[in-house]
């Protein structure tokens, strides 16, 4: 699983706030165009006080579609390690706002595996949204709602006042470009305070900021009195991560290696879970948090709670009755979201049906069909690696190469393009001596059936936990990450029984 998009949302976080501050900064200074732009701002991203990368903010005057706006340019880079294997995730930004600091127009380029680049056009209520992966574009609208407003009118409504006192506050909806949905708000002053930077002690005042999404994200900013952004602090994920401003040099300056699998994996206590069980009970505990919004419930996953943080979690796995499974095409209106196409999951690629009906070679039972299918991706994607952002279906079919992020898109598109409907799961799985944050696809075979093609199993096993974060996907996945948010570092689990 990708759990550096998690981490790519904490850049994305700064990145936007880093931007409304110097906007800000910008209106506060003078008149003088000559001493406002343009400007240009480093930044050290860390996690748990480990540099792991750094971030570039560029401002200027320019002009879009005839009207003078602010132009900004973000270069964000973060390098961490994975199963031996070093990353490096880069991500360019360009963004337009009006003489309102309100988004306009805004174009985001990744090096995912191949290339990924997001446009966004906002006029009139609507967010025009062009998503382009390895030359395969994906056009989208998203409405607006008409009470939204961008987080720099937020922090502006506080700064703007000539006195700002502890405890002023507002609430509001934004709109992410990011995660593409709108996301309500909330914006306090909560304390008053020296800052140290470069020997200077500057007072500052510390907002924290609180976004009603993945069960609350909390990030507190560190602003003087001019607009000037000094640092950023989010806790997520049970980790501290950082931006902090700092100089050229020092933000380009050597990062270290944080192994992002073994901080973020799961260890349990009592009895040793059996590979290939069809029973599996744990007790189950979250430092933070609810547990029935953390975890899934459904014929497959029984949570019985003691307390909002404490439970029994039981997962039983099922046989599918090969006989009574029906035939393909499978047509059912109520299903057919999970016959699209999507960004990730090209199941109307020619080359992607092509494979399919090759593999199936005339089977057009539902349940033979997706083992076929599910023990040719387990075979044919010999080069199981940690990537570090999500590959396409059609790009693994091509490379042969990824985790079980690229296991499941490649297996749910050839499912979906021979008429399997199919969704992704997203969890943790038992493997060697701990948990590990992973993916793997349903079908649905006259009932949703659970497989694993990352590790070779037709049915995946009781080991595997299903957490929140289910339905369609969406152009940026990231809704997959919800249930990765409430648990990592949070989430105990004490193995009752394991059986076959």
């Amino acid at each position: 699983m990708k759990l550096l998009k998690l981490f790519t949302l904490f850049t994305f976080l700064c990145l936007v706030l880093i931007q409304i501050c110097h906007a800000l900064e910008s209106e506060k200074v003078g008149n003088s165009e000559s001493k406002k732009y343009p400007q240009e701002h480093w930044y050290n991203l860390n996690m748990q006080g480990q540099k792991i990368g750094y971030m570039r903010l560029y401002l200027e005057k320019a002009e879009y579609q005839g009207e003078e706006m602010l132009r900004s340019k973000t270069d964000m880079m973060m390098q961490l390690k994975g199963l031996g294997r070093t990353m490096k995730i880069e991500t360019n930004r360009v963004e337009y706002l009006d003489a309102d600091l309100k988004p306009r127009y805004f174009v985001s380029t990744s090096n995912e595996i191949g290339l990924k680049q997001t446009e966004g056009k906002i006029k009139d209520g609507v967010a025009y949204i062009t998503t382009t992966l390895n030359e395969a574009t994906t056009e989208s609208e998203i409405q607006i709602p008409a009470d939204t407003i961008s987080d720099t009118v937020a922090i502006e409504n506080l700064m703007v006042k000539k006195d700002l006192k502890i405890g002023e506050n507002l609430k509001y909806t934004t709109f992410s470009f990011d995660l593409l949905q709108p996301i309500k708000a909330e914006m306090s002053v909560i304390d008053e305070v020296h800052y140290t930077y470069q020997t200077k002690e500057i007072p500052v005042y510390v907002l924290e900021q609180k976004l009603e999404i993945m069960g609350g994200i909390i990030t507190r900013m560190w602003v003087s009195d001019d607009g000037t952004l000094y640092k950023t602090a989010t806790d997520m994920m049970g980790q501290s991560y950082v931006a902090s401003k700092t100089d050229r040099k020092t933000a380009l300056g050597a990062v270290e290696v944080v192994d992002i699998v073994l901080k973020t994996r799961i260890v349990p206590t009592g009895k040793r879970p059996k590979r290939g069980a069809k029973q599996f009970v744990a007790n189950v505990q979250l430092t933070k948090g609810e547990l029935q919004k953390a975890i899934v419930t459904d014929n497959r996953q029984k949570l019985e709670l003691d307390s909002e943080r404490v439970g029994t979690l039981t997962i039983e796995t099922a046989g599918v009755d090969e006989a009574n499974c029906p035939k393909l095409p499978i047509q059912d209106k109520e299903l057919q979201e999970y016959l699209s196409s999507t960004v990730y999951i090209e199941s109307e690629h020619p080359d992607i049906h092509a494979k399919a009906v090759e593999i199936l070679d005339g089977e057009s039972n539902s349940w033979q069909a997706a083992k076929k299918l599910s023990n040719w991706v387990y075979k044919s994607v010999k080069e199981k690696s940690l990537s570090g952002g999500y590959s396409s279906a059609l790009t693994t079919l091509k490379t042969g190469s990824g985790d079980c992020t690229e296991h499941t898109v490649l297996m749910i598109a050839m499912a979906r393009s021979v008429g399997i409907p199919a969704r992704i799961c997203s969890g943790i799985v038992f493997m060697r001596n701990a948990f590990y944050y992973h993916f793997w696809p349903e079908v649905y075979v006259g009932k949703w059936a659970q497989m694993d093609p990352t590790i070779g199993q037709l049915v995946a096993d009781a080991n595997h936990i299903q957490l929140a974060g289910k339905g369609l996907e969406s152009n940026t996945m990231i809704e997959y990450t919800e249930g990765v948010f409430r648990t990592l570092n949070q989430l105990e689990i004490a193995v009752v029984e394991s059986d076959k």
